[in-house]
């Protein structure tokens, strides 16, 4: 640590984001940042201004957000970051995961450390993706247009990533709704043909089940042409409306074996946890409904469940007897098998959620509300992002903005620098209507002590010209009488009641005698 510079205790929990923000100004703003700042931020915001990870954040636009995250920064705070260039309040449904060495993605965990998580040992920037975490029924119960969106982009990235099983024809009517959202009536051929080859689209496997890729942009086009005047609104929800009646769409796979070693899939979503035959993720031949669920636990290569099955009495580990608990186990390696526990931990946790706020659930707005909302305003606030390059382009920042590459005049780059700084000017409200409420306790106190003492202390906080508070000291004239006299039991005896008003008498005598005896009491008072 250099001299001068506070220790990290001394540093408060939003340290890290003021820190970051600093990184990302230019110029003028550089400047306003710093008047905001306390003489000791800006020395530690220099001082640190090279520590932290490269981090590359894969939205679900097919953009990317270069970051340097800082050693302290939290994966909730990470979230909160992304989350901020969306404009997204529903947060609950998503997260940030990278992609471990056996190939299935590993979610940050909230309440650690980003830089805490067990990367791949890799040269380069870590890569993450920020994706929808936890799915419900229908976008129908999503508030916000913004998370409508967004589910819509992830399903997009799931059908062309092949995440999803979908039948080719299925494929061809998705693709349909794609061209509908993005490039509104069909117009020709041509075009048409032209625009399929720039958009996530056909996924790969959806090509090859057919002679050409012609044939498949001929099976497009007459779904597309069939979609004649549907808005952007309805196409996306029409489009959300199959995905969702699809048997494999929000479930996280895992590849598992048994005890006899014969592999199988794992599936988990917020309906509870599905095996799966190793060639069919359609349909389970398993299923444990969360509701069902009683323990679930991790040891080395080995996952398990505990479920309650009344048709099935076995022996568990936690009964030592015959009950309706059914454990089922599976095995992996294990980074894999501690993915798979945090994963169905927290799924489980989200069902509970939910079905804990059942009650207080908004009503589902109908689809066709949905599609009018989403027509009127349009595409998420960071698609003009969209139109300032090709696809896959790389945004640069810090882990406190997510400022455009491009011109600082941009519309992108100006909206996420005044994002920054309402950020910023909140903070600084907060940390002023805490710093009052600290003051005004410290007065209290200091007035206490004050009538205690006589004096009033020095670490009084007065403001610019204020008078010090004329404060006179309490006089000990409080005493105590004894219960066996002030509570007479029965009929008192006379000599009892005299011995009980000599003794309120002498109390009220000494009272008086101190109080004049003070030289701070005035002689007439």
């Amino acid at each position: 640590m250099a001299a001068g510079l506070p220790g990290s205790e001394d540093v408060p929990c939003s340290w890290n984001l003021t820190c970051q923000a600093l990184r990302t100004c230019r110029g003028g703003h550089f400047r306003v940042l710093l008047l905001m700042l306390k003489p000791w931020c800006i020395s530690r915001a220099v001082y640190q201004m090279t520590e932290g990870r490269r981090c590359q954040v894969h939205l679900l636009d097919d953009r990317k957000l270069e970051l340097l995250v800082q050693p302290k920064l939290l994966a909730k705070e990470l979230l909160d970051l992304v989350a901020s260039h969306f404009n997204l309040k529903e947060k609950e449904y998503f997260g940030i995961a990278f992609t471990d060495e056996t190939g299935h993605l590993n979610w940050l965990q909230l309440d650690r450390r980003v830089l805490e998580h067990d990367f791949p040992k890799k040269s380069g920037p870590v890569v993450l993706y920020f994706c929808v975490r936890f799915y419900i029924e229908s976008i129908s119960y999503l508030k916000d247009n913004a998370t409508i969106e967004l589910f819509f982009l992830n399903a997009k990235s799931c059908i062309y990533k092949e995440l999803i099983d979908v039948d080719s024809e299925v494929v061809f009517e998705l693709a349909s709704y794609i061209l509908q959202e993005a490039k509104g009536d069909f117009t020709s051929n041509e075009v048409v043909r032209s625009d399929l080859k720039k958009l996530p689209a056909l996924p790969t496997q959806a090509l090859k089940e057919h002679p050409s890729l012609a044939y498949c942009e001929d099976r497009v086009i007459e779904h597309y042409k069939k979609l004649n005047g549907q808005t952007r609104g309805q196409a996306i929800v029409n489009y959300m409306s199959i995905v969702e009646s699809l048997p494999t769409y929000g479930v996280h796979y895992y590849a598992v074996k048994d005890k006899q070693g014969i592999p199988w899939w794992l599936g988990l979503s917020y309906k509870g946890i599905f095996q799966y035959d190793y060639h069919d993720k359609v349909k389970p031949r398993k299923i444990f409904q969360w509701r069902q669920l009683e323990n679930l636990y991790f040891r080395e290569k080995k996952f398990s469940v505990e479920v309650h099955d009344p048709r099935r009495a076995s022996v568990t580990r936690r009964t030592f007897g015959h009950s309706g608990i059914a454990v089922h186990t599976w095995y992996a390696c294990p980074a894999l098998i501690k993915s798979i526990w945090a994963m169905a931990i927290s799924q489980h946790q989200f069902y509970l959620d939910r079905k804990q706020s059942k009650s207080k659930i908004h009503a589902a707005r109908s689809l066709s509300e949905i599609a009018i909302d989403l027509t009127e305003t349009g595409t998420l606030k960071t698609s003009k992002l969209a139109n300032m390059g090709s696809k896959g382009k790389i945004i640069s920042g810090s882990s406190g903005s997510l400022l455009s590459s491009g011109s600082q005049e941009s519309d992108s780059s100006q909206s996420a620098k005044k994002d920054m700084l309402a950020a910023l000017k909140s903070r600084q409200e907060a940390l002023e209507e805490t710093l009052r409420q600290r003051l005004e306790e410290l007065k209290r106190l200091c007035l206490r002590e004050a009538e205690l003492t006589g004096k009033l202390p020095v670490e009084y906080p007065l403001d610019p010209g204020e008078e010090p508070p004329i404060v006179r000291r309490r006089i000990g004239t409080a005493f105590k009488l004894d219960e066996q006299k002030v509570l007479p039991k029965g009929e008192e005896a006379e000599l009892e009641r005299l011995e009980r008003e000599f003794a309120i008498q002498s109390q009220i005598t000494e009272a008086a005698r101190r109080l004049a005896s003070d030289p701070n009491v005035s002689k007439k008072l």
